[in-house]
């Protein structure tokens, strides 16, 4: 392709890009805004809101991820603790000193604030559930694969295993033996 060519290409790449990113800064502006209005009709339940909530804002602010998990999973959890304190204000009285009252408890604080540290405690052992779960079913699906193995080493007959080595795992932790013929390659 000519360099006219090239241009062009990452000429309308680049007007695509910005005309997203635009209307992706948009939509953040119009979010921001319905936001701050519903924040003005329901100013009680915003302080709780904005008080409980706290945990989440740090951890976005902390993951340096794109996807923000950890902000994810905080978030959750975080908001699942402050519920019941939005709805403890809804249900009761939806003022300024009920809402002060819900706040100025430090019971309150160790619930909404407690449902946030079992939302990091999901996102840090969360890969390493996920891993054991992985490595115990690749470990099933081998131990299957040399039941077939030894099936049709018993049908077929050790004719069939010629010319072939047996792997040898050198201490259960995945690594394996090198072969004669590659000890001679490598020249040991």
């Amino acid at each position: 392709m000519s360099n006219k060519g090239q241009s062009a290409t990452k000429g309308a790449a680049s007007r695509k890009g910005g005309q997203q990113e635009r209307r992706r800064s948009g939509w953040k502006l119009l979010l921001i805004l319905v936001v701050l209005g519903l924040g003005l009709a329901v100013l009680p339940t915003m302080l709780v809101v904005a008080v409980g909530m706290l945990p989440t804002l740090v951890a976005y602010i902390v993951d340096g991820r794109r996807e923000k998990y950890a902000a994810f999973s905080v978030g959750c959890m975080n908001f699942c603790g402050v519920l019941p304190f939005m709805l403890q204000l809804w249900l009761r009285d939806h003022t300024f000193a009920h809402a002060w009252k819900i706040v100025g408890d430090p019971i309150v604080w160790m619930i909404m604030y407690g449902a946030a540290a079992c939302g990091w405690l999901i996102y840090y052992a969360a890969p390493h559930v996920v891993a054991v779960y992985l490595r115990f079913q690749l470990e099933r699906r081998i131990q299957k694969l040399r039941g077939y193995q030894k099936e049709l080493v018993d049908e077929w007959g050790d004719s069939i295993t010629r010319g072939v080595t047996p792997v040898v795992d050198t201490g259960g932790d995945g690594t394996v033996a090198p072969t004669p013929e590659e000890e001679k390659a490598a020249g040991g």
